[in-house]
């Protein structure tokens, strides 16, 4: 952990200057708590900066398929230089789920403990929507409360993608909207 991961702001684990974290924490960290501190030392990892890891993300972005996409930092805070879309989401969600099968599992994870400390998921359709897998939540004052939800049942695989939701309730709220209408359409017109 550089001192610059450690001082990244919150949401994060206070990791402190020196100190190491294992991969798979590290994963559960940032898919679970959102954990700013974390990503920029996988970042530093992958990268050797920061800034480079944000280049390789934006280039890697590219080549998924993502056109409007550009990352300026590895955590997503507020950066006037980072933007995405919701089409880009669903092209790196679909990516996650498909390409990377194996990994996938991490995003449907109610919490996990840290140093003693129980982080539950920030993304309420986990457990109390049918067939909801994953995937992610964000929040930021500049963004407002996002949600990136996979949902399967049987064959059917939809991925939603809820933008600039005033409160988290909200949020969630249209996603299950959008998700409804969605199986309802399906089952309509299979």
């Amino acid at each position: 952990v550089s001192v610059h991961a450690s001082r990244q702001n919150p949401t994060k684990l206070y990791l402190k200057p020196g100190q190491t974290i294992d991969v798979d924490t590290a994963i559960r960290a940032i898919v679970i708590r959102s954990a700013n501190d974390v990503a920029v030392v996988i970042a530093e990892a992958l990268g050797g900066t920061e800034s480079h890891f944000a280049e390789m993300m934006t280039a890697q972005a590219r080549r998924l398929g993502m056109r409007d996409t550009n990352y300026h930092n590895a955590s997503g805070l507020p950066d006037p230089l980072q933007i995405t879309t919701a089409t880009d989401l669903s092209v790196l969600a679909r990516h996650l789920a498909y390409d990377f099968p194996q990994y996938f599992p991490y995003f449907s994870l109610t919490g996990f403990n840290y140093k003693g400390v129980w982080y539950p998921t920030h993304d309420n359709l986990i457990g109390h929507y049918q067939g909801a897998d994953g995937i992610k939540t964000g929040y930021t004052g500049a963004s407002g409360f996002n949600l990136v939800s996979s949902v399967t049942r049987g064959n059917t695989h939809v991925i939603g993608i809820v933008m600039g939701g005033r409160t988290a309730i909200r949020r969630d709220l249209e996603m299950v909207r959008i998700l409804d209408n969605t199986f309802a359409q399906i089952a309509a017109n299979p």
